[in-house]
């Protein structure tokens, strides 16, 4: 048995991994008696152990070959006693090979902290924009600037507006994040960790990643190559697992290296994706990257890599990686492909995409995506080399994404009959509302001839949120047309929070369109939570609109038809109030008055100088109701 990696600590903050390759695969019972006899040894624990120690009978334990665990390196004086329990068990259970990779370091938490304090908040200056500020929204009709009453939790941004960004929940809303601001070297608790420079297989992005380096977004993939053995993925668990390890910092509770991280796993193709969002750690750049080189360095000596490359991971990497239950993940670990084309042009790389086997069609298919997108498709010249490479794609891979990139490139070039039949043949009903949303924002006089894309059938198997991104961006680019799209829509009570805040991006008479599509929808019960906040914010959004575009009837329509939802949200008796004014209906205006009053509007103040009730004025019954008002205030005082 081959044992590589056994060496005593020398320093409290050793941590370390520890991975073993038996002759034949080990099965569940196997697996855990080896662990347990490794961990009653003081050496490793198997990480994969319920806290429990119960086995579900129903869901076996998946057979390995490859087997890995967090290690315990051991003192100079249990250096003898570690051995000898890794040959017998090596022994015992047919071990081929065992590997022990350590590192006696991590970050220094405590420093970044007292960086963090010293560094001055942007939140705190006086008059600076708020790039996480709500959007505004109308909720009564005040001569002012609408305040920021409400927007639906639930419900998504739009993409056009970042600085008018929806609410989300509490626990969404993030403080100033100073990563970014901070000019940090690096502090690490015993030294930096081990760096590598260089590595023994093709390695994308480097060294460019060190000048294009996103603390936001950073991650590598790797393809892994020779015979693949069962559990091999546990071993790059391990060393993502080790790679994180080395930022935390038990010290300091506080100190949050990362917000979120993950690896995922391509099986199908021998790939993984290792990935960090907002790595806020005082260290340089450099020492990330060739720590992290060092990481998967240490992975070829175990597992051999064929190929890796550096990744942000932007959305377009986690929609091919992070999927849904039941499907697979793809990860595309490099491009030969690309650096062909860039040394022996289209023909070249072609023929070699042809000829090769060790990536399979669909990577191929990716590989020539991303050339593709580096074609721009608003210029004749480029754009035929994108379509070429692309419809070469789908002839690799024809569920790739090639399609949807196909047809924006034929709608750029105005070949829209080209797009719409595509997208009609497209395996993927999403190649549908691409081409919808693409020609309403470059050729919107045609957009009525792409609405046969947006059958029953697609409506209903797309997610409300996405059809509602597609709602706003038609009312943005071509609004002539948004009332034939609302019209296809399915009466879907999901669409009600998600319709509700794609009304805030558009012009006023669009908006009204799509809040009165969302009262048309089946209206969500009481007490379901920010779907019926939005919907009876939507009656008074819509009423407040209608009386700003001047069609009074439609207003007085929606203040009575929104009656049995004001209580709920008593901002509607306000809006109800200018309707009625502004028809000269006093009686009934004054009456919503006195039930906004009632029902303890927030902003009672402002109606009894709105100048849209101005009507009112002068009738001693208005005043009447404030000085009531007023006095119960002072009461309760």
């Amino acid at each position: 048995m081959e044992l590589s990696g056994l060496e005593p600590r020398r320093s409290d903050l050793a941590r370390g991994i520890l991975i073993v390759r038996s002759a034949q695969p080990l099965d569940g019972d196997a697996q855990r008696a080896l662990w347990e006899t490794l961990g009653t040894a003081g050496i490793a624990e198997n990480s994969e152990t319920e806290e429990t120690g119960e086995r579900d009978p129903a869901d076996p334990d998946p057979v390995r070959q490859w087997m890995a665990a967090p290690w315990l390196p051991p003192t100079p004086a249990d250096l003898d006693a570690q051995r000898l329990v890794l040959e017998q068990v090596g022994e015992r259970y047919g071990l081929e090979a065992i590997w022990l990779v350590k590192v006696e370091t991590g970050i220094d938490g405590v420093v970044w902290m007292e960086l963090s304090a010293a560094e001055p908040l942007a939140a705190d200056v006086e008059d600076e924009p708020d790039p996480g500020k709500p959007v505004e929204v109308v909720d009564a009709i005040f001569d002012e600037p609408a305040e920021v009453l409400y927007s639906a939790p639930d419900a998504p941004a739009t993409e056009d507006d970042d600085d008018d960004e929806l609410e989300d929940d509490d626990d969404e809303l993030e403080d100033t994040d100073l990563s970014a601001d901070i000019e940090v070297d690096s502090h690490w608790r015993n030294g930096p960790p081990p760096l590598e420079h260089s590595v023994a297989f093709p390695l994308e992005r480097y060294p460019e990643i060190l000048e294009e380096y996103d603390w936001e977004r950073f991650g590598v993939a790797l393809k892994l190559a020779g015979s693949p053995l069962p559990g091999e993925e546990t071993v790059i668990n391990a060393f993502f697992a080790l790679w994180l390890s080395v930022y935390q910092d038990e010290r300091v509770d506080e100190f949050e290296p990362f917000q979120r991280a993950d690896v995922i796993h391509d099986r199908k193709h021998r790939s993984a994706l290792m990935w960090v969002e907002r790595f806020s750690v005082p260290a340089t750049a450099a020492d990330q990257v060739h720590f992290l080189m060092w990481i998967i360095a240490r992975i070829h000596d175990v597992l051999p890599i064929a190929w890796a490359r550096f990744e942000t991971i932007d959305d377009a990497v986690k929609a091919r990686a992070d999927v849904e239950e039941g499907t697979l993940p793809f990860i595309l670990a490099g491009n030969p492909f690309a650096e062909r084309f860039r040394r022996h042009g289209e023909e070249g790389a072609l023929a070699w995409a042809v000829a090769q086997s060790a990536w399979s069609r669909r990577e191929l298919a990716g590989m020539l995506i991303e050339v593709a997108l580096e074609h721009d498709p608003d210029e004749p010249a480029t754009a035929i080399i994108a379509e070429r490479l692309l419809r070469r794609a789908l002839v690799f891979d024809a569920t790739s994404d090639a399609s949807g990139y196909l047809a924006i490139v034929l709608v750029r070039q105005k070949r829209l009959a080209d797009a719409i039949a595509l997208a009609r043949e497209a395996s993927s009903r999403d190649v549908r509302l691409l081409v919808v949303g693409e020609i309403a924002e470059h050729a919107a006089a045609q957009l009525s001839d792409a609405l046969e894309l947006l059958d029953d059938e697609t409506l209903r198997a797309t997610d409300p949120e996405e059809l509602s991104e597609l709602v706003g961006a038609i009312a943005r680019h071509a609004p002539g047309t948004v009332q034939a799209v609302l019209d296809r829509l399915p009466d879907d009570v999901a669409l009600v929070p998600y319709l509700y805040n794609a009304s805030f991006a558009v012009e006023r008479p669009q908006a009204l369109a799509i809040l009165r599509r969302v009262l048309a929808l089946p209206p969500p019960p009481p007490g379901t939570g920010e779907a019926r906040t939005a919907l009876v914010m939507a009656w008074n959004n819509a009423c407040i609109h209608a009386h700003a575009l001047g069609d009074y009837e439609l207003a007085v329509e929606l203040a009575d038809s929104g009656q049995p939802f004001a209580p709920e949200n008593p901002y509607i008796f306000h809006s109800a109030a200018c309707a009625y004014a502004a028809t000269k209906q006093v009686d009934r205006a004054l009456e919503q008055v006195a039930k906004a009053i009632e029902h303890g509007y927030e902003h009672t103040e402002k109606m009894e100088t709105d100048t849209d009730l101005a009507s009112l004025h002068g009738d001693p019954r208005f005043g009447a109701l404030f000085v009531e008002w007023r006095n119960r205030r002072a009461d309760l005082n």
